[in-house]
């Protein structure tokens, strides 16, 4: 059974009962956190075979948590400032031996001495930073393990892509948090899993739910205790807009911004630049309110910011596969860059006017001549859905899909000459 971390924080006090319900469960409490998929507390013997490994004490608030739930899953949204940019950071795992996942603890400690005894010479055999949660290979979580000031920080880092990618960025590393508790209390939710239906929240919503529905009281009293927990941790942006206080809330204001964009609701992102806010803000992994629009197919937001002129030129590399010919003209005519990605992107389109007209203004280059055999296999399969089409008495879909495999082996023959066939 797992433990109750006694700093959680709960709207009402569990029971005896009710802590047993979540132990049975697989459901553990951190700092006011959830923890799904609860491992049992760690042992003295494994504490310090970890501490061993460390160049200084494990810290009182990881001890703490692993004395609470020794691994786990996290069902939360964070975010963070990297190289100037806001990002989210997947803190999804916690790791714990024997778990299953990419590498389990001591394969993540064991990777980070490899590295760490590769390129640094006078390394001391013991980490600095100690890996304890992220998300498979891409992103991790440490707790800083040497004696001095920053004894207990949590710090990050994050994968970056592949060299030549598009927007790429490289491998980056940041401050997170003072210590442990004061990451969980970053963890938070950008909306209401009970109210959308978004990815992150619905595990625990899930479960919750689950225990809700339970023929036992105290699994349904703790139920709702928890619901409550998790809803206190929802970003009240709604809230701060009422208020007047949300332009000056980076987070809030941006999240405000993204979620009329991707609702298409002209009338909150009216309100919100009339307001202050800014309608080109980047405020997504890198997109403009423009772009997520684009993304989310929301005609009208889209048609409102151009008519404010808001800046175009990655609009068609994020939202080639949504927007018409029209669409797409106006904004190569407002400056959208076009390349090989933007191109990949208009694949998506079931236009095939809207791939002809972006293949128009790209010079064949290398990134496009590794679209030659994707080109010639969609191209097939669109002549072949012609034909079909065509069988059916189908006429204006089976013109389309024919001209779309003109369309699309036209620009294989443009991009790959050295492929053409006969």
């Amino acid at each position: 059974m797992t433990a109750v971390s006694e700093d959680n924080v709960l709207p009402e006090p569990l029971s005896d009962r009710e802590h047993r319900v979540l132990g049975e469960a697989g459901l553990a409490l951190f700092a006011g956190r959830l923890i799904l998929g609860a491992q049992p507390p760690i042992d003295d013997a494994v504490l310090g075979a970890v501490a061993e490994r460390c160049a200084g004490p494990l810290p009182e608030p990881l001890v703490a948590l692993w004395r609470t739930a020794f691994g786990g899953r996290l069902d939360y949204d964070l975010r963070t400032d990297l190289d100037g940019q806001n990002v989210p950071l997947s803190f999804v795992e916690l790791f714990y031996p024997d778990s299953g996942g990419y590498h389990d603890l001591w394969g993540w400690i064991d990777h980070e001495c490899e590295l760490a005894a590769e390129h640094l010479p006078d390394w001391s055999g013991r980490l600095v930073h100690l890996p304890i949660g992220g998300f498979e290979y891409l992103e991790r979580v440490y707790v800083h393990t040497a004696v001095g000031p920053d004894h207990g920080a949590v710090v990050c880092w994050r994968q970056g892509l592949p060299p030549g990618w598009e927007l790429s960025t490289g491998d980056r590393t940041g401050w997170l948090a003072d210590d442990l508790r004061a990451l969980f209390g970053l963890l938070v939710l950008d909306q209401d899993p009970w109210e959308s239906r978004g990815e992150m929240g619905a595990e625990m919503r899930d479960v919750i739910d689950d225990l809700g529905s339970s023929g036992d009281p105290d699994a349904r009293s703790a139920a709702a205790k928890l619901r409550r927990l998790v809803q206190a941790t929802v970003i009240d942006w709604r809230g701060a807009l009422d208020g007047g206080t949300l332009v000056g809330e980076r987070r809030l204001r941006r999240l405000a911004l993204e979620r009329a964009a991707a609702d298409d609701d002209v009338a909150l992102l009216a309100r919100l630049v009339a307001m202050g806010c800014e309608p080109a803000e980047e405020i997504h992994s890198g997109l403009s309110p423009l772009e997520v629009a684009l993304r989310h197919r929301a005609f009208a937001v889209i048609e409102w910011l151009l008519e404010r002129g808001v800046p175009v030129e990655n609009s068609l590399r994020v939202g080639a596969h949504a927007v018409d010919v029209d669409l797409a003209r106006t904004l190569l005519e407002r400056g959208a860059l076009v390349d090989a990605s933007t191109v990949a992107q208009a694949l998506e389109n079931e236009d095939p006017e809207v791939v002809h007209l972006l293949s128009r203004v790209v010079q064949p280059d290398e990134g496009l001549a590794r679209l030659g055999p994707r080109l010639r296999m969609l191209a097939a399969q669109a002549a072949a859905v012609g034909d079909r089409l065509s069988d059916r008495s189908d006429a204006t879909a089976a013109e389309r899909e024919h001209r779309r495999s003109s369309v699309l082996k036209d620009l294989a023959d443009r991009f790959d000459p050295d492929r053409r066939r006969p």
